[in-house]
Protein backbone atom coordinates (compact mmCIF):
# COMPACT_ATOMS: atom_id res chain seq x y z
CA UNK A 1 0.00 0.00 0.00
CA UNK A 2 2.37 2.35 1.05
CA UNK A 3 4.88 1.49 -2.33
CA UNK A 4 1.50 2.36 -4.06
CA UNK A 5 0.96 5.64 -2.99
CA UNK A 6 4.70 6.20 -3.38
CA UNK A 7 4.36 5.19 -7.26
CA UNK A 8 1.09 7.72 -6.93
CA UNK A 9 3.24 10.20 -5.51
CA UNK A 10 5.88 10.26 -7.97
CA UNK A 11 4.18 10.16 -11.48
CA UNK A 12 2.07 13.05 -9.45
CA UNK A 13 5.00 14.95 -9.34
CA UNK A 14 6.18 14.52 -12.69
CA UNK A 15 3.11 15.15 -13.93
CA UNK A 16 2.95 18.62 -12.02
CA UNK A 17 6.52 19.40 -13.38
CA UNK A 18 4.97 18.25 -17.10
CA UNK A 19 2.73 20.60 -16.76
CA UNK A 20 4.26 23.70 -15.14
CA UNK A 21 6.87 23.17 -17.89
CA UNK A 22 4.15 23.04 -20.51
CA UNK A 23 3.53 26.82 -19.31
CA UNK A 24 6.64 28.67 -21.03
CA UNK A 25 7.57 25.91 -23.46
CA UNK A 26 5.83 23.75 -26.20
CA UNK A 27 5.98 20.05 -25.63
CA UNK A 28 8.43 19.11 -28.13
CA UNK A 29 10.85 20.85 -26.85
CA UNK A 30 10.67 19.63 -23.61
CA UNK A 31 13.76 17.70 -22.04
CA UNK A 32 13.52 15.11 -19.57
CA UNK A 33 16.34 16.26 -17.95
CA UNK A 34 14.09 19.30 -17.74
CA UNK A 35 11.25 16.84 -16.04
CA UNK A 36 13.21 15.75 -13.53
CA UNK A 37 14.98 18.89 -12.80
CA UNK A 38 11.55 20.84 -12.30
CA UNK A 39 10.40 17.45 -10.27
CA UNK A 40 13.33 17.46 -7.97
CA UNK A 41 13.62 13.64 -9.10
CA UNK A 42 16.24 11.74 -10.87
CA UNK A 43 16.00 10.28 -14.46
CA UNK A 44 16.18 6.73 -13.16
CA UNK A 45 12.88 7.48 -11.06
CA UNK A 46 11.65 9.13 -14.70
CA UNK A 47 12.50 5.77 -16.59
CA UNK A 48 11.12 3.80 -13.55
CA UNK A 49 8.02 5.34 -14.39
CA UNK A 50 7.83 6.70 -18.16
CA UNK A 51 9.67 5.32 -21.17
CA UNK A 52 9.47 8.55 -22.58
CA UNK A 53 7.96 12.22 -22.14
CA UNK A 54 5.03 11.10 -24.88
CA UNK A 55 4.57 8.41 -22.08
CA UNK A 56 3.88 10.86 -19.56
CA UNK A 57 1.98 13.60 -21.38
CA UNK A 58 -0.25 10.41 -22.01
CA UNK A 59 -0.76 9.53 -18.87
CA UNK A 60 -1.77 13.16 -17.90
CA UNK A 61 -4.09 13.16 -21.10
CA UNK A 62 -5.43 9.91 -19.91
CA UNK A 63 -6.33 11.25 -16.46
CA UNK A 64 -7.74 14.18 -17.98
CA UNK A 65 -9.93 12.25 -19.76
CA UNK A 66 -10.98 9.78 -16.94
CA UNK A 67 -11.93 13.05 -15.13
CA UNK A 68 -14.15 14.45 -17.80
CA UNK A 69 -15.60 11.34 -18.47
CA UNK A 70 -16.39 11.09 -14.76
CA UNK A 71 -17.81 13.95 -14.56
CA UNK A 72 -19.98 13.56 -17.54
CA UNK A 73 -21.17 10.27 -16.31
CA UNK A 74 -22.46 12.36 -12.74
CA UNK A 75 -23.49 14.74 -14.42
CA UNK A 76 -27.78 15.16 -14.94
CA UNK A 77 -29.27 17.47 -17.29
CA UNK A 78 -32.63 16.30 -18.26
CA UNK A 79 -32.93 17.75 -21.59
CA UNK A 80 -30.87 21.32 -20.62
CA UNK A 81 -27.87 20.84 -22.96
CA UNK A 82 -27.29 24.67 -22.56
CA UNK A 83 -26.67 23.42 -18.55
CA UNK A 84 -24.34 20.52 -19.48
CA UNK A 85 -22.52 22.88 -21.12
CA UNK A 86 -22.27 25.60 -18.51
CA UNK A 87 -21.11 22.48 -15.98
CA UNK A 88 -18.79 21.18 -17.77
CA UNK A 89 -17.35 24.89 -18.48
CA UNK A 90 -17.33 25.58 -14.22
CA UNK A 91 -15.19 21.97 -14.33
CA UNK A 92 -13.14 23.38 -17.43
CA UNK A 93 -12.70 25.97 -15.43
CA UNK A 94 -11.85 24.38 -11.85
CA UNK A 95 -9.41 22.38 -14.11
CA UNK A 96 -7.63 25.42 -16.10
CA UNK A 97 -4.69 24.74 -15.71
CA UNK A 98 -4.25 20.92 -17.12
CA UNK A 99 -7.11 21.66 -19.46
CA UNK A 100 -4.68 25.17 -21.30
CA UNK A 101 -1.97 22.74 -21.37
CA UNK A 102 -3.36 20.24 -23.26
CA UNK A 103 -5.66 22.27 -25.54
CA UNK A 104 -3.08 24.57 -26.39
CA UNK A 105 -0.64 21.50 -27.09
CA UNK A 106 -3.06 19.45 -28.62
CA UNK A 107 -1.13 20.19 -32.51
CA UNK A 108 -3.34 17.38 -34.45
CA UNK A 109 -6.57 18.52 -32.23
CA UNK A 110 -6.96 14.87 -31.08
CA UNK A 111 -7.01 15.29 -27.39
CA UNK A 112 -9.83 18.10 -27.20
CA UNK A 113 -11.83 16.15 -29.96
CA UNK A 114 -11.94 13.07 -27.83
CA UNK A 115 -13.15 15.11 -24.81
CA UNK A 116 -15.88 17.06 -26.40
CA UNK A 117 -17.13 14.51 -28.35
CA UNK A 118 -17.68 12.27 -25.11
CA UNK A 119 -19.19 15.75 -24.15
CA UNK A 120 -21.60 16.06 -26.74
CA UNK A 121 -22.98 12.94 -27.76
CA UNK A 122 -25.97 12.99 -25.84
CA UNK A 123 -26.41 16.60 -27.01
CA UNK A 124 -26.47 14.76 -31.18
CA UNK A 125 -28.71 12.53 -30.27
CA UNK A 126 -31.30 15.30 -30.48
CA UNK A 127 -29.99 16.61 -33.00
CA UNK A 128 -31.45 15.97 -36.97
CA UNK A 129 -30.05 13.43 -39.29
CA UNK A 130 -27.94 15.44 -41.85
CA UNK A 131 -28.09 12.82 -44.28
CA UNK A 132 -25.75 9.74 -44.15
CA UNK A 133 -23.56 9.09 -41.80
CA UNK A 134 -20.15 10.48 -44.07
CA UNK A 135 -22.31 13.79 -43.73
CA UNK A 136 -23.16 13.19 -39.87
CA UNK A 137 -19.38 12.46 -39.56
CA UNK A 138 -18.10 16.06 -41.39
CA UNK A 139 -20.62 18.14 -39.82
CA UNK A 140 -20.01 17.07 -36.58
CA UNK A 141 -16.24 17.62 -36.50
CA UNK A 142 -16.87 20.69 -38.02
CA UNK A 143 -19.44 21.85 -34.77
CA UNK A 144 -16.67 20.00 -32.44
CA UNK A 145 -13.79 22.47 -33.53
CA UNK A 146 -15.56 24.97 -33.30
CA UNK A 147 -16.52 24.50 -29.68
CA UNK A 148 -13.07 23.23 -28.90
CA UNK A 149 -11.81 26.92 -30.58
CA UNK A 150 -14.26 28.74 -28.70
CA UNK A 151 -13.01 26.97 -25.25
CA UNK A 152 -9.43 27.32 -26.09
CA UNK A 153 -10.63 31.57 -26.97
CA UNK A 154 -12.30 31.24 -23.38
CA UNK A 155 -9.47 29.76 -21.39
CA UNK A 156 -7.07 32.27 -23.56
CA UNK A 157 -9.06 35.11 -22.42
CA UNK A 158 -9.15 34.47 -18.50
CA UNK A 159 -12.80 33.46 -18.40
CA UNK A 160 -14.33 36.84 -19.55
CA UNK A 161 -17.68 35.30 -20.06
CA UNK A 162 -19.64 33.63 -17.69
CA UNK A 163 -20.01 29.19 -18.11
CA UNK A 164 -23.67 30.37 -18.13
CA UNK A 165 -23.44 32.74 -21.05
CA UNK A 166 -20.78 31.06 -23.45
CA UNK A 167 -23.01 27.60 -22.71
CA UNK A 168 -25.81 29.71 -24.35
CA UNK A 169 -24.04 30.95 -26.89
CA UNK A 170 -22.38 27.38 -28.01
CA UNK A 171 -25.33 25.43 -27.86
CA UNK A 172 -27.09 28.63 -29.74
CA UNK A 173 -24.65 28.12 -32.45
CA UNK A 174 -24.78 24.31 -32.88
CA UNK A 175 -28.22 24.47 -32.76
CA UNK A 176 -28.26 26.66 -35.89
CA UNK A 177 -26.02 24.82 -37.39
CA UNK A 178 -28.30 21.68 -36.56
CA UNK A 179 -31.21 23.60 -38.26
CA UNK A 180 -30.04 24.95 -41.62
CA UNK A 181 -29.41 21.33 -42.84
CA UNK A 182 -33.17 20.06 -44.40
CA UNK A 183 -34.82 17.70 -41.91
CA UNK A 184 -34.78 14.19 -43.40
CA UNK A 185 -37.10 11.60 -42.21
CA UNK A 186 -36.81 10.15 -38.88
CA UNK A 187 -34.95 6.31 -39.15
CA UNK A 188 -31.88 7.81 -41.09
CA UNK A 189 -28.58 6.57 -40.94
CA UNK A 190 -26.32 8.40 -38.41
Amino acid sequence: MANSRRKQMTRLLFKTALIELMQNKPFHKITIKEICDQADLNRTTFYLHYVDQQQLLDDIINELKEKTAEFISTTTYKGLESKLLSEFLDFVKENSVQYRTIMFNDTNGEVGAVILTDLLNDVYDKWPVFGDSQKNEYVYAYMIDGVKSIICKWLDNDFNMSSHDLAELIYSLCYHTAQSFPQLPTGGNR
